[in-house]
């Protein structure tokens, strides 16, 4: 049985910002999306929530899971002072807890219906933000989830994981198989990874999710693994993109039909602003920091030089675009919004 230490509702890395207690946990974990502390029920987005596109021939649709909005520094420039934090966050237009977003992804192949990764679930209560919102947009897009039949999660963090199983404990997507890198999913369930977050200079709320996340949603789905190697192709035009550092086996997502290639990088970045105007910037949540920021440097080099088009789990919605050299860094092109 899982237990979880009881947390407040405020200190957040220190911030002094106040943080709603999730929803459901034998203590109340805290969420690490901050937002306004209005209530979700009966709350309709402005939009559908969902946006449809193509990869060749394969039909795509991005389906949001909600927003938020987390403190900027220390969270995503951990290595970098406030003072240069602070003339950053002015020149990009953004307040000092800007909106954070979880984009999902839903693909039908010529053999399954896949989605990447399944986001917070029941786990969030109101006050905080948007969220949950995958299964009321999955309901928008006309995608039932008995009809998801593999689910790749890119890595073991709750944002990613907490969508599986619902607070009573049955499966949301009861016809997938779940897909694992072997090397993230050993480490989740060793014995090595609670030490190691502890030890770690996450914030306390992060290290007590991170703990939560695995102990609680990996059981549920032991019948239902499939694991893989770094690299493996899960379904014939899906491949895994070894992209390590995040997490110990964090993984990115290639797609592919005829011509068309496009990658659904998760956590490669963050943001698409700091996390591609300044790449070696760190951030706070990373298993390793050195490896995340030369995974990033990579992965970002190499869709930049070959125009791939990709997404971002937490870039603004829907998280589609290009990223573009800029001298020694990289600069965001969201695709043009498709009216059809």
């Amino acid at each position: 049985m899982t237990t979880t230490p009881k947390l407040t509702r405020r200190g957040l890395l220190g911030f002094g910002v106040a943080v709603p207690v999730l929803a459901g946990m034998p203590s109340g974990l805290v969420n690490l999306a901050l937002a306004d502390d209005k209530a979700t029920s009966g709350y309709s987005p402005h939009g559908a929530g969902y946006y449809r596109f193509s990869i060749g021939d394969l039909k795509a649709t991005v389906i949001s899971d909600g927003y938020g909005n987390v403190p900027f520094w220390p969270i995503f420039a951990a290595n970098q002072p406030a003072s240069v934090a602070e003339p950053f966050l002015k020149e990009n237009h953004l307040n000092p807890a800007p909106q954070f977003t979880n984009n999902l992804l839903v693909v039908d192949t010529p053999t399954d219906r896949v989605l990447v990764d399944t986001g917070f679930g029941d786990v969030l209560g109101p006050g905080s933000g948007r969220f949950p919102y995958l299964v009321p947009n999955l309901a928008r897009a006309g995608i039932a989830p008995e009809s998801i039949t593999v689910v790749i999660i890119s890595h073991i963090h709750l944002d990613h994981v907490a969508g599986v199983v619902t607070k009573s404990g049955s499966h949301v997507f009861p016809n997938a198989r779940y897909v694992f890198v072997d090397d993230e999913l050993s480490y989740w369930t060793g014995n090595r990874f609670e030490a190691d977050i502890n030890a770690s200079k996450a914030p306390d709320e992060f290290k007590k999710a991170a703990i939560y996340a695995p102990k609680t949603y990996l059981p549920p789905l032991r019948q239902r693994m499939q694991v893989v190697r770094p690299g493996a192709e899960v379904v014939p035009g899906i491949t895994l993109i070894p992209a390590p550092g995040h997490s110990p086996a964090h993984t990115a997502i290639r797609f592919s039909s005829g011509n068309a290639q496009f990658i659904h990088m998760a956590d490669v970045a963050h943001r698409s602003d700091s996390g591609l105007q300044h790449p070696d910037w760190s951030v706070i949540f990373d298993f390793d920091g050195d490896q995340a920021i030369a995974t990033r440097k990579r992965i970002l080099g190499e869709v930049a030089a070959d125009r791939t088009l990709v997404m971002g789990y937490h870039f603004p919605f829907p998280g589609l675009g290009y990223v573009e050299a800029a001298g020694s860094a990289y600069r965001w092109n969201a695709i043009p919004w498709s009216w059809s």
